[in-house]
């Protein structure tokens, strides 16, 4: 994937200049160079809406996902509907700090430079984010607004591989492909089930036996009875990446039930915690936008998210349990020799076939959220708090939280709302980037506080 690149345009009226504003405007690139991006920039203050047309069509050939526009002082004003109208991509507004001189003479004039800018941005229809702040400080700044926008552009690059399509019943996990794509841009494959079936059958002997063996690294212990499935769960494995090569996919959606067990002899909700200890990220039962809500969770925090459903909840101590099936992804568990695979307790009666990895989650920060459609658009149920340590008290993935908000409103939203009952969490503050994203994307953000 190519990296992400931010175009740094830094303004000021010609006579306006001095050694000391040029001063900033180094100060600044130099901080924004610390960032893990590709820092597009000339070598000069722009100020004239000639320069500044200029330096647009330079960022557009150079491929520039987003830019920072900075304020070094107050600027020409029509030079805002230049970059408005010639750069297609997000704009950041950044503004400085400071004081008058000697003499009483304002000389940068920043803030209301940038309080003009989104007025302008606002009357032309473009959404802008700003920060504000000194120069050398402008990485630290810009690093959250950046990943959000990097997020933007991950998930308008992210290709979903739906496997089999949805569960039955499961009208929660129904998705509008063309909404998806013409408002946040990611791309479904529709992708048989038989197909991974009949790749995982043609394996080759090194192909499987890899699989397995990573099978075994996922998991501290095995029950007897799974031994037999530890080879079909590799060669699973093996096939779902394949085809991920095979697609150019970046993520999952899988219809993990009921033909599975049938057709391949095993569940594979052991299969999609592993695939996601590699960064795949997969979601169960064929939701699509859970899946696109973990790529976002990914993205922001750096981490692994947990794909789970709300199963109880305690009022008086402010806490609910998340939990699924046996699909978590190991690099989450509370402790490694925890982790146990076994039978699915539920599939074909329960304790017959295989293959769960059974553990509770590791405590710390949690965000939790739901992508969900909404009318025309789309909403994000937003809530944060801490995961608890919690105990093997139930098979499967359970992980206790105990939230910011309070449970029992955080409940009656989701039951007066008619939220859906898949959720993804992940082990990093992240609401504040989620709500940001929400602005950019023109997602209804439903934050319970």
């Amino acid at each position: 994937m190519k990296k992400f690149s931010v175009g740094y345009v830094a303004l000021s009226k010609a006579s306006w200049v001095t050694p000391e504003i040029d001063r900033i405007r180094q100060q600044t690139l130099e901080s924004l160079k610390q960032l893990p991006f590709e820092i597009l920039h000339g070598n000069a203050l722009t100020t004239t809406t000639a320069e500044a047309s200029a330096v647009c069509r330079e960022l557009t050939r150079q491929g520039a996902n987003a830019v920072i526009v900075h304020f070094a002082t107050f600027p020409v004003g029509a030079i805002i509907p230049v970059i408005a109208r010639e750069l297609n991509v997000p704009i950041l507004l950044f503004s400085t700090p400071e004081k008058a001189l000697k003499g009483g003479m304002w000389a940068q004039n920043s803030f209301c430079g940038a309080n003009m800018a989104v007025h302008t941005l606002r009357k032309m229809g473009r959404k802008c984010g700003f920060f504000f702040g000194p120069a050398s400080e402008v990485a630290a700044l810009a690093k959250k607004p950046l990943n959000v926008l990097k997020c933007m552009t991950d998930l308008a690059a992210t290709k979903i591989g739906l496997v089999g399509g949805r569960v039955p019943g499961f009208y929660t996990s129904n998705c509008d492909e063309m909404r998806l794509r013409s408002s946040i841009g990611s791309e479904v494959e529709i992708i048989d089930q038989l197909e991974i079936v009949d790749t995982a059958g043609k394996l080759g002997e090194e192909e499987a036996r890899r699989g397995a063996e990573e099978v075994r690294r996922s998991c501290a212990s095995f029950c007897k009875s799974v031994e037999k499935d530890i080879l079909p769960t590799g060669k699973l494995y093996e096939a779902l990446k394949k085809t991920a090569a095979k697609y150019g996919l970046t993520s999952y959606a899988i219809r993990c039930w009921p033909e599975w067990s049938d057709v391949f002899g095993i569940a594979p909700c052991a299969t999609i915690g592993m695939l996601n200890n590699t960064g795949l990220v997969t979601s169960c039962e064929g939701d699509v936008l859970g899946a696109v809500l973990m790529k976002a969770q990914a993205t922001l925090s750096d981490g692994i998210p947990f794909f789970a459903d709300l199963i109880s909840f305690d009022y008086a101590k402010n806490t609910a349990v998340f939990w699924h099936c046996g699909a978590a992804p190991s690099a989450l568990c509370r402790k490694f020799e925890e982790t146990t695979m076994r039978q699915h307790f539920r599939v074909d009666g329960g304790d017959k076939k295989g293959m769960v990895n059974e553990f509770p989650l590791k405590p710390g920060p949690i965000t939790m959220a739901q992508l969900d459609e909404d009318g025309d658009g789309y909403r994000m149920l937003i809530a944060k708090g801490t995961a608890l340590d919690t105990k093997p008290f139930v098979r499967g993935n359970p992980l206790n939280i105990r939230f910011d908000c309070s449970v029992e409103k955080m409940v009656v939203t989701i039951m007066n709302e008619g939220f859906k009952h898949h959720y993804s969490l992940v082990h990093a503050d992240i609401a504040d980037e989620l709500r940001d994203l929400c602005k950019w994307l023109n997602i209804k953000p439903v934050e319970i506080q």
